[in-house]
């Protein structure tokens, strides 16, 4: 039960992100209690992979904390690129999208034949309700690993190594937010 309601709050929050720009629905003005004023933020830096620190720091927080949940935000490449990647069956004359699904479905195999992990929710997307609205992304994505151990495990993996390249070509920029296990009744104490 504890399971199902973190996973609906889960896909709550990624629906909502996703319904934003999927209905047209002619809005006003933004809700007072989430209108921002005067901030404009606006993050030029492109981030494909994971720096030693930020591995290290992932790590540390999540050791021992039991599942742990994956925030993916992704924006694909016009068209997918592999100048610089060794990788087998190249998606060749396929958009960064078309190589992105190329990609997950190498992904859901991996996860059928281990059980390592699963995704929860993915999802089309591209401006915030709230946030930068210089900023898009084109899908949103949920994955459940059991452990940040099982999740280093898959990624270090022969299997995920093989397919790995896949994700950076077809990738323009993404976001990759851990998030643990929070069980709702330890929210409210």
């Amino acid at each position: 039960m504890i399971k199902l309601i973190k996973i609906s709050s889960l896909l709550t929050f990624a629906i909502l992100m996703n319904s934003c720009v999927s209905e047209n629905k002619e809005v006003a003005a933004a809700p007072k209690n989430l209108k921002e004023d005067t901030a404009k933020i606006s993050t030029k830096q492109k981030y494909i992979g994971s720096t030693d620190a930020s591995w290290k720091q992932c790590y540390d927080t999540f050791k021992g904390q039991g599942k742990i949940v994956m925030l993916n935000l992704l924006k694909y490449k016009p068209m997918a690129d592999y100048t610089g990647i060794a990788v087998s069956n190249i998606q060749k004359d396929k958009t960064g999208k078309e190589t992105y699904q190329y990609y997950k479905k190498q992904v859901e195999k991996i996860f059928e034949k281990t059980k390592v992990g699963s995704i929860l929710y993915y999802g089309e997307s591209q401006d915030f309700l709230i946030g930068p609205q210089d900023e898009k992304w084109d899908a949103v994505i949920l994955v459940e690993y059991a452990s940040v151990d099982v999740f280093v495990d898959f990624v270090e993996s022969e299997a995920y190594q093989k397919v790995t390249g896949h994700r950076k070509a077809s990738l323009e920029d993404s976001r990759l937010l851990p998030a643990s296990n929070v069980i709702p009744n330890e929210i409210e104490n």
